[in-house]
């Protein structure tokens, strides 16, 4: 049974991505919130490149799991839950990263808001899509618990409501909040939207890139001990 994918390279990815680009509007709009952690010099190279890596990363692996369905056969729905969404995370970032990378140093935020206006369309629809998934994930026990021979998580077998409500409220809620505000968020004046995108993602993408990484261990884990002769598992 195929059980691992590629969703730990994909979820560090993303986890980045929604790291990255509410700190990349910080420095457009002049504004110093709390863990921003970056340069705050608006300039396009590095953020095209950083965007341009994470957005081939999303891109070509979530064409793969899209199209080649179903990728791995014991949960065939995560190809739409996962790998379609990401997809569509990577495209933007990739257009994002050609679009800097076209426009040159300084970047000036005024023509930036107005070429994010038409995208902002892509990025509020993409938080509906994110919010669906938020309620198939918590309603169908989408992800479920880990098996019990998996590291870490696999602690959690006996209570698989934890996980999906995790995935449903901090990974993927968090994530179609701040994508639902972004519209807004763009618009000059706009506090209380710009502080609930930067929040919301901020979360939310720290928790998609340290729970990713961590799976690195689990799912190693989780191969080395369905392997394993006898009863005894290592962890």
């Amino acid at each position: 049974m195929r059980l691992i994918m590629f969703n730990t390279t994909m979820g560090v990815a993303a986890g980045l991505a929604l790291m990255l680009v509410p700190r990349f509007c910080a420095v457009m709009r002049g504004d110093r919130p709390p863990l921003l952690l970056v340069n705050r010099k608006p300039a396009g190279g590095g953020w095209a490149a950083t965007f341009g890596v994470l957005g081939a990363i999303l891109t070509g692996l979530g064409f793969v799991m899209t199209v080649w369905h179903p990728l791995a056969p014991a949960k065939d729905y995560i190809d739409t839950i996962f790998g379609e969404p990401s997809l569509i995370l990577g495209v933007l970032l990739l257009a994002a990263a050609w679009y800097l990378a076209r426009t040159g140093d300084p970047l000036d935020p005024e023509r930036l808001r107005t070429a994010l206006s038409p995208a902002s369309w892509v990025v509020f629809w993409l938080g509906i899509v994110l919010a669906w998934c938020a309620a198939a994930i918590a309603r169908f026990d989408v992800v479920s618990s880990a098996p019990a021979e998996e590291p870490i998580t696999g602690l959690l077998h006996d209570w698989p409501m934890i996980e999906n409500l995790f995935f449903a409220v901090v990974l993927y809620g968090l994530a179609a909040v701040g994508c639902l505000a972004f519209p807004f968020a763009i618009r000059p004046n706009s506090r209380i939207a710009w502080l609930l995108m930067y929040w919301a993602w901020t979360v939310s993408g720290v928790a998609f890139a340290l729970f990713s990484a961590m799976n690195f261990y689990t799912h190693t884990g989780l191969l080395i001990n369905l392997g394993t002769d006898g009863p005894g598992l290592r962890w």
